[in-house]
């Protein structure tokens, strides 16, 4: 399969924002603030449970990425697919979720050698401390942040799976969160089309003006095959973005990667396809 891509270009709707309506609440933590940043939302967990000898500090900034993540997982579901999330010890018990888990080390471990590891079936990947990482191989997507080594045996990991695609076209938000300012990637599927042009509009708010990286890559079982890599800037508030894919003789279906800047808070507001289903 061979497929190429076109920016046809990038339009500033509004430079006015709203980032949280229409996206869902978590609902492992249904008390704690719809959020896109686990590091906004880490005030209203600390209030709600506040350090003391049965609540450590790691617990709450792994309480504030399944606040976010658990959302991101809701909004994607609402769409017919499948991600899974979860936050905590990555030590004891170790963190799991779908098919992946973290390596079950001492936090010193991971401080000594500056890095958690994840396991999959197709291989495992690691994290740099206070750094993400994702993963792509066969029938495999996943994600990981590492925000937070600890000071003694716990350290703090957040996992990601996507476990069945959304496929577009793609009508509800969904936001792509962040574990204190790692931005994960989001996945779509794009169906096939019989023309050798497919047109995608895509629709982004951004909280301020950043570099977007969008791929495509194969479907599932290839994954970890890049058929196409490019950047593109946005502004601040809601932007639509317009791309041709082309192949020959027609465009095959592919998974659309796209992957925000850190340190931004931003929303999918949709995904067009021409021709339409």
């Amino acid at each position: 399969m061979s497929l190429s891509v076109k920016l046809q270009g990038v339009t500033l709707k509004r430079p006015e924002f709203d980032l949280k309506s229409r996206l869902m609440k978590p609902s492992l933590l249904p008390w704690a603030p719809v959020g896109i940043n686990s590091e906004l939302v880490l005030p209203a967990i600390a209030e709600e449970a506040p350090l003391a000898e049965d609540v450590v500090e790691w617990m709450q900034i792994a309480a504030a990425d399944i606040a976010v993540f658990d959302g991101m997982c809701e909004d994607y579901n609402r769409l017919g697919s499948q991600l899974v999330s979860t936050s905590g010890d990555g030590y004891i018990p170790g963190v799991s979720v779908g098919d992946i888990m973290g390596e079950s080390v001492s936090g010193s471990t991971v401080r000594s050698r500056g890095y958690g590891t994840v396991i999959t079936p197709r291989g495992s990947f690691n994290v740099p401390v206070r750094g993400k990482a994702t993963f792509a191989k066969d029938d495999i997507l996943a994600w990981a942040a590492l925000p937070e080594p600890g000071t003694g045996c716990q350290w703090v990991l957040t996992l990601l799976q996507w476990r069945d695609l959304a496929k577009a076209p793609i009508k509800d938000r969904v936001r792509f969160g962040s574990s204190y300012g790692l931005v994960a990637p989001n996945f779509f599927l794009i169906p096939s089309t019989l023309a050798p042009i497919r047109t995608l509009r895509i629709g982004l708010t951004s909280d301020k003006p950043q570099t977007v990286v969008i791929r495509g890559r194969g479907s599932k079982g290839a994954y970890h095959n890049v058929l196409f890599e490019e950047s593109l800037n946005i502004d601040a508030g809601e932007n639509e973005v317009t791309y041709n894919v082309f192949g020959f003789p027609f465009v095959s279906e592919f998974t659309l990667e796209l992957a925000p800047s850190d340190n931004t808070q931003t929303v999918l507001d949709y995904i067009d396809i021409f021709p339409p289903i």
